[in-house]
């Protein structure tokens, strides 16, 4: 009986052991932060190589921000002129790169294996751009600058999204699905939306002419291309809709 009360207690102990080590462990993942308004902060590598940079312009208000969690992960951040940024990447390789300038904001997340968000917002008359990749190898970039606005979302396996705005426009782009991919470009006070949702599918819209509006839309495959300086494409495939509206005509 005491031999087995032994064995009873030594097992409970090894079990112990062993949650206090999962516990340790999950706690000691990799994660790095710096948050600045005036100085440049470089915060890593943690325990798996996460980097962490904040840099902002010696002359405030700036806001900069940047998390990073993830084997080799890296976040950065880099706020001038009274601009707020903000970098988060979580997974590993994962990057995400948040730069304002000239009272703009600026946004990345990146989510997933190698996943990377660029948002980049500039002036003069101050921007916002915003970059969301999620997904293992997905891509996000926002462009921004004299007072436009650019956002970008990929969300899937290698989906790619891609938003550039100038001159007081507006871009967004959408890319959901595996190797989906969007691309929505806007100059001279236009506007363009892309958006591509399903594994394949492209999505792709230009604007270039003041107070133009180009959209396009692909589902399942499908590809739509639309802008105002050319006739619209559309290809629908495996039942997807293809869809485009511009001032140079319309289809789907």
């Amino acid at each position: 009986m005491q031999a087995r009360i032994v064995r009873m207690w030594t097992a409970i102990a090894a079990v112990a052991i062993a949650l206090i080590v999962a516990r340790t462990e999950a706690f000691a993942s990799g994660h790095e932060a710096c948050s600045t308004t005036s100085t440049d902060v470089t915060n890593g590598p943690s325990s798996d190589g996460a980097y962490a940079t904040c840099d902002a312009e010696t002359d405030p208000p700036n806001d900069a921000t940047a998390h990073a969690s993830g084997e080799n992960a890296d976040a950065t951040s880099e706020a001038a002129s009274g601009s707020d940024t903000t970098a988060t990447a979580k997974g590993e390789d994962a990057n995400a790169t948040a730069e304002a300038a000239s009272g703009s904001d600026a946004t990345a997340t990146a989510k997933g294996e190698a996943a990377d968000a660029t948002a980049e917002a500039g002036g003069p008359g101050g921007s916002d751009a915003v970059s969301s990749a999620k997904g293992d190898d997905a891509d996000a970039t926002a462009e921004a600058d004299n007072g436009s606005e650019a956002t970008a979302a990929a969300n899937g396996v290698d989906a790619d999204a891609t938003a550039e705005a100038g001159g007081g426009s507006q871009a967004v782009s959408s890319a959901k699905g595996e190797n989906a991919e969007a691309i929505a470009e806007a100059d001279s006070g236009s506007n363009a939306q892309a958006t591509a949702s399903g594994t394949g599918s492209t999505a792709e819209a230009y604007a270039e002419d003041t107070g133009s509006n180009v959209t396009a839309l692909a589902t399942k495959g499908s590809t739509a291309i639309g802008s105002d300086t050319a006739a619209p494409i559309c290809t629908p495939k495996k039942g997807g809709k293809a869809k485009v509206t511009s001032p140079m005509g319309n289809c789907g």
